[in-house]
């Protein structure tokens, strides 16, 4: 599937509700794929919906979707079912999702609330069409969206599992306990692909937050040729904390 332009935005917002709801990595995939495809219809992404109008339908045919990020050694849809299940409980994404009774196509409609949501483009998060491909772990959908959100920043970093500054903190919400040796496990292996694939450098903190023992957050810095990160600022190392680095593997030994 080939488009004149590979790029798309997602606003800030978007960023984070993606990174919030912990998709798997192939609902995170369907997801991004669908935003970039309603960017690429007549409708786009209006910054506002007109009084009466309402979000148009649309439809994709399974091996587009292929060619975009679901490489398949099948010809079915069968590996469309759960994200396609999972994406359409979500009643803030979308007013209809489904695959068609052939299998051949699947049809779409944004919900008016996400269009709100993408509408704020003050702030927001300039994504490659090819990196879609790439979120193939539990954490890949979240830093995507965040990646593509703070890289372009001159001391990039961000929350990884609670709020990012500016969004709010659910007061009801249950602080998690993070395991590290868990969180490194998972995180681990999605970071180096992201770092091989954006020559970015990753420190990774695991934090303390509240007034119990245990970490509760992952904060991810970001480092390229571009940041402007003063001497030792990059990995500084709060007290309490745990850090570990990631860096671009060479070429020859990934």
């Amino acid at each position: 599937m080939q488009s004149p332009n590979q790029k798309f935005r997602i606003s800030a917002y978007a960023a984070e509700i993606i990174k919030m709801h912990q998709f798997s990595a192939t609902t995170a995939k369907l997801l991004f794929a669908l935003i970039f495809l309603q960017n690429e219809t007549a409708e786009s992404w209006p910054t506002i919906l007109l009084e009466g109008e309402k979000p148009t339908e649309h439809f994709v045919f399974v091996n587009q979707l292929r060619e975009l990020c679901f490489p398949a050694k099948t010809g079915s849809s069968r590996f469309l079912r759960k994200p396609v299940f999972e994406l359409a409980t979500m009643p803030e994404f979308f007013d209809n999702l489904q695959i068609s009774e052939n299998g051949r196509f699947l049809t779409w409609r944004f919900t008016e609330v996400f269009f709100h949501i993408m509408s704020d483009m003050e702030v927001y998060a300039l994504i490659d069409a090819s990196e879609i491909g790439h979120c193939k772990r539990k954490f890949d959908g979240a830093l995507l969206a965040q990646i593509a959100l703070h890289r372009k920043k001159r001391k990039p970093a961000f929350s990884l599992i609670a709020p990012n500054k500016d969004f709010e903190i659910d007061p009801d919400a249950v602080m998690p306990n993070l395991i590290p040796n868990e969180i490194k496990r998972q995180l681990g292996p999605s970071l180096q692909n992201w770092s091989n694939v954006t020559g970015i450098s990753f420190t990774v903190l695991l934090v303390q937050g509240g007034s119990r023992p245990g970490y509760t957050d992952v904060v991810i810095r970001m480092r390229h040729k571009k940041t402007e990160w003063p001497d030792g600022q990059f990995l500084k190392q709060p007290p309490g904390s745990l850090r570990w680095a990631v860096e671009p593997l060479p070429q020859e030994t990934r």
